[in-house]
C-alpha cells in the first residue's frame, strides 16, 4: 500500500504533470514551443519563491537570461 501524499507533494506532482502536458502539447512547435514551456515554468518558480518571501530567484533568472543572450549574440555575430 502506498502512503498518501502530503499537500506539498501533491502540488509538486501536479506541477510536474502540468509541465509534461504542456511540453507534449508544444512538441508540434518544436524547440520554440519547448522554450516557451521552460520560460513559463521558470517564471512560475520565481513567482512562487517571491510569494514565499524569496525574491532572489528573479535576480538569478535575469542573470541567467542575460548570460544566455550574451552567448547567443557572440555566437551569431561570428
Amino acid at each position: 500500500m502506498t502512503q498518501p501524499m502530503t499537500p506539498e507533494q501533491r502540488r509538486y506532482a501536479n506541477r510536474v504533470r502540468h509541465l509534461q502536458a504542456r511540453q507534449q502539447a508544444n512538441l508540434a512547435r518544436g524547440p520554440k514551443g519547448l522554450a516557451a514551456v521552460w520560460w513559463d515554468h521558470a517564471r512560475a518558480i520565481a513567482t512562487r519563491a517571491e510569494r514565499e518571501g524569496d525574491p532572489a530567484l528573479w535576480d538569478h533568472l535575469a542573470r541567467t537570461l542575460e548570460n544566455w543572450c550574451q552567448q547567443a549574440e557572440r555566437h551569431h555575430s561570428q
